[in-house]
């Protein structure tokens, strides 16, 4: 069964969304050891933030709390990047850790667009935005592989 959200809820996800894009690359931002990833990651950070301020005028507009990812994530996050990198700090393998958090994002935006039952313009043209951001940074990281 699907669920449909609305205007609120779609807006939600979408903070969490590149929330866990910053979260994810702070995770693993100190553990890089070459210059070209490191300026393409924090790149996509910045990416990031600035979709999470598009995103408040969203939240302003439609009076929506905006809710940042819990400790609890945010720790986990961490704790499965240190585990993760602990034998191997390659840029391959930091390049395809990175995409799979993409990946995850991408899948999420997806059911996202799929779900919302509104017709708002401005907001499905945010989605697709974001769509292409995660596009977009799974293209550059794949050259890291």
């Amino acid at each position: 069964m699907v669920i449909k959200m609305n205007e609120r809820e779609v807006i939600v996800k979408l903070y969490q969304n590149v929330d866990m894009g910053v979260v994810g690359i702070e995770s693993i931002e100190d553990k890089i050891e070459t210059r070209a990833l490191a300026k393409t990651v924090l790149n996509q950070k910045e990416e990031y933030q600035n979709l999470k301020q598009e995103l408040l005028s969203f939240c302003k507009d439609y009076n929506v709390q905006e809710k940042e990812l819990g400790a609890m994530a945010k720790l986990s996050s961490g704790m499965m990047s240190n585990m993760k990198l602990m034998m191997d700090k390659s840029d391959s393998h930091i390049a395809k850790m990175m995409m799979e958090g993409t990946n995850k994002g991408l899948i999420s935006l997806e059911e996202l667009k799929n779900n919302y039952d509104g017709k708002d313009e401005k907001l499905i043209a945010m989605i697709e935005k974001i769509i292409k951001v995660e596009q977009q940074n799974n293209e550059d990281l794949k050259i890291y592989l």
